[in-house]
């Protein structure tokens, strides 16, 4: 018999309102277990290399920052919450991050701060490594057993079941037995009723949609969530069995405690997420209008003087939530350019655009107003490009998931086939960054973007 199912028989369920106690207590175990191993392991490491007590001493006086650290990342990602403890894997990924995340900024603070280094120089870098690794096991052990013997109060969530009744049952029957969460069936529904799935949502205020119809196509009920409400909807996920079968069954596949299926939120980034992106599209976009200035009054004087007309061209575009506002561009084509042809995608050779369009156009220039407008917030760095309201309203996939971030000044799509894919094939573009989307994955797509636009810029012509 495994050492967690000797625990689950010790286990019991915590009084509503408790799980606040448990977070506390947990906080002063972390606390006193970083402060137990790290004073060990110093006087462990320094025992046959003279007094211990000039580096304990030290090791007082900085420890703070340290536990500062680390309750700072270990909030961010939910160490302290027993709800995110679901399976081993939770666990390690949650101590490991947080505990390596403290260790680097420390270190950096160290590199940064002349008197904070006084301190913490003298330190032989082997025993804060060691002792990290120690404080990794010893908290994830932890956690393991508080995880195991104490279950959270189950929370009621409302749900609905679209496709089989018996498989979304069987499911629901599955996570009342595992606890912690407890499923109000509002309403069953046929495969064939799912045109009212999204008024049941909202009007119901429902936070889980079982669909265990895998052939079910979904893009109608979130063009009526996010391009036909025009506000933010409520945070719910919708949960769709798993087809071994289709290899798209692969994308967004998520376990709710230990059974798999694919899990799409209603909110793909968590607030940390949205605090870190915009925080990000503040400094970047700042540091981007100061560096292209210069680049920017020349393009303005040019565009002046290549052909008549304004220097900026505005036009419409749908953004978060299916709202329209007004993009800002230098202007690239010539006056009047779809008068006779009306709304056309832009291709390589576009015969609508000027000599100096081309030139703009080929390097991004005529893009870089727009980093005001994420300065106001009604775009982003980085996300799904805006479409017009033309296309928006003449292409279904284009009215769902894509507006549940703002449309960014470049994205997967801008970098990866900037024109020669079919219109609709860039939104796959932005499913793959909806569903696996980090801070770190906006940075890499800004560098790629650089890169392409000054060392690839004929790559998709």
């Amino acid at each position: 018999m495994s050492l967690s199912t000797k625990l689950k028989r010790f286990s019991f369920r915590l009084p509503q309102g408790a799980e606040g106690i448990l977070s506390l207590l947990l906080f002063f175990c972390d606390m006193f277990l970083l402060d137990f191993i790290f004073r060990k392991t110093f006087e462990i490491w320094l025992s046959n290399s003279g007094p211990v007590d000039p580096y304990i001493t030290s090791y007082n006086q900085v420890k703070w920052y340290l536990f500062a650290f680390y309750i700072f990342f270990g909030c961010i990602s939910g160490l302290f919450n027993l709800r995110s403890l679901k399976a081993a894997s939770d666990i390690v990924f949650h101590t490991t991050s947080s505990l390596l995340c403290s260790f680097i900024v420390f270190n950096l603070v160290g590199f940064m701060s002349r008197s904070f280094a006084a301190l913490s120089h003298n330190f032989p870098r082997p025993i804060m490594l060691i002792a990290t690794a120690i404080c990794i096991f010893a908290i994830f052990l932890v956690r393991i057993i508080v995880s195991r013997i104490f279950r959270p109060h189950p929370n009621l969530v409302k749900a609905i079941i679209v496709g089989d009744p018996t498989e979304g049952k069987r499911i629901i029957n599955h996570f009342h037995r595992r606890g912690g969460v407890r499923f109000r069936i509002v309403r069953t529904m046929k495969s064939s009723e799912i045109d009212e799935l999204a008024s049941e949502v909202i009007f119901k205020h429902v936070h889980e949609i079982f669909v265990t119809d895998t052939n079910i196509n979904l893009d109608k009920f979130w063009a009526q969530i996010y391009y036909q409400r025009k506000e933010e909807p409520h945070k719910f996920n919708v949960r769709i069995s798993v087809d071994p079968s289709k290899t798209a069954a692969s994308i967004g596949l998520r376990s709710l405690e230990d059974f798999p299926l694919i899990t799409i939120c209603s909110h793909p980034l968590t607030e940390t997420q949205k605090f870190l992106k915009r925080s990000f599209d503040i400094l970047f976009s700042i540091f981007a209008i100061i560096i292209t200035s210069p680049v920017m009054l020349l393009t303005a004087f040019l565009v002046k003087i290549d052909s008549p007309g304004p220097i900026f061209y505005k036009q419409k575009r749908v953004g978060l939530n299916g709202k329209e506002y007004d993009v800002i561009k230098f202007r690239s084509m010539k006056m009047g350019s779809e008068a006779q042809s009306g709304p056309t995608v832009s291709t390589a050779d576009d015969p609508r655009v000027s000599k100096l369009g081309k030139f703009i156009r080929k390097y991004g220039i005529d893009e870089l107003p727009q980093f005001f407008l994420v300065l106001t917030g009604e775009m982003s760095v980085v996300g799904p490009r805006p479409e017009r309201p033309y296309f928006v309203n003449e292409f279904l996939e284009f009215q769902g998931r894509r507006l549940s971030v703002k449309p960014g000044v470049t994205g997967l799509a801008a970098v990866n086939s900037r024109y020669y894919l079919k219109l609709v094939d860039k939104v796959t573009y932005d499913y793959y960054y909806l569903d696996y989307y980090n801070i770190l994955l906006d940075i890499k797509i800004v560098f790629q973007t650089v890169w392409v636009l000054l060392f690839e810029p004929n790559y998709s012509e």
